[in-house]
């Protein structure tokens, strides 16, 4: 008798284990995996460092983000109005740090290690420039 093309497996143990779902290597696939295999497969966590660093630049990404809603709606509320907004320097300014600080926050998100730490600067600067350029200079 074939299954799909290929022989049945018959029974080989004396109780009767039916061994149909084993793959090839006899090992049963749904069995927890060896301690070599989990050792070696499982992802490891970053550092107590790199984690925070990862998290406090997601908040000033979401900072950055507050901000250029604020200076659009006060651009959008000053032509209505008939007064000085911000002007379209300031509002692009704004624009550019939360395209550059929300990719670097994806990268500092999807990496480990140095890459995330990398990024995360990179999400600090970029709001430190807005910062000093467009709200204190």
């Amino acid at each position: 008798m074939t299954d799909w093309g290929r022989p049945a497996r018959r029974h080989d143990r004396a109780d009767g284990y039916d061994d149909y779902y084993a793959d090839d290597t006899g090992r049963d696939p749904y069995s927890a995996p060896t301690a070599a295999l989990s050792r070696r497969g499982a992802p490891g966590r970053d550092g107590l460092v790199v984690r925070g660093l990862r998290a406090l630049s997601g908040v000033v990404c979401g900072a950055v983000i507050v901000l250029t809603v604020v200076v659009w709606a006060a651009q959008y509320l000053g032509d209505k109005r008939d007064f000085p907004g911000p002007g379209s320097a300031s509002l692009s300014a704004h624009v550019v740090a939360v395209v550059v600080a929300s990719a670097a926050q994806m990268f500092a998100d999807r990496r480990r290690g140095l890459a995330a730490a990398v990024a995360a600067g990179v999400v600090y600067l970029t709001g430190a420039v807005l910062m000093f350029t467009q709200w204190w200079g």
